[in-house]
């Protein structure tokens, strides 16, 4: 199955899909507005991305869905999540969530998960598996998918 979307690109038009719904269609009542929780969710997301961002370029790996890594990175934000870069997109966009506090806004972190989650990682994973084998299976065995 091709790629369209590499997945930052497919979130960011999920948000641009959403401030647009947000803009276009209001004004909408606000539901909740937590700044200091925002700033939080979004601080520690950016962490989280450029993080292992840096994993990923000190090991020399890609960064670009379909094309073959060249080492499987399991130590530092990986320890933790088969997947930190998009742990840290979705709490960014949770943290837009918090500060918009409307009803599209919560819509960019429910759907950028949902398209991360059932079509960008399972296309990943199977890569992954087929390049890297045992160890990949052992990796994926010791270290959640999200969290």
């Amino acid at each position: 199955m091709p790629i369209f979307l590499q997945p930052p690109f497919a979130s960011f038009s999920i948000v641009m899909m959403v401030l647009a719904l947000h803009y276009q269609l209001g004004p909408w009542p606000v539901l909740f507005r937590v700044p200091a929780l925002s700033m939080a969710f979004l601080g520690v997301g950016l962490g989280l991305v450029v993080l292992a961002r840096t994993y990923f370029t000190l090991r020399k790996t890609t960064l670009f869905v379909g094309r073959t890594s060249s080492q499987l990175v399991c130590d530092g934000p990986f320890r933790i999540s088969r997947n930190p870069m998009y742990v840290g997109v979705v709490l960014c966009l949770l943290g837009m969530s918090f500060w918009f506090g409307t009803l599209p806004s919560l819509l960019a972190p429910v759907l950028s998960f949902c398209v991360l989650n059932f079509f960008h990682i399972p296309r990943e994973e199977a890569m992954l598996r087929a390049h890297f084998g045992d160890a990949y299976h052992s990796y994926t065995r010791q270290v959640r998918r999200w969290l």
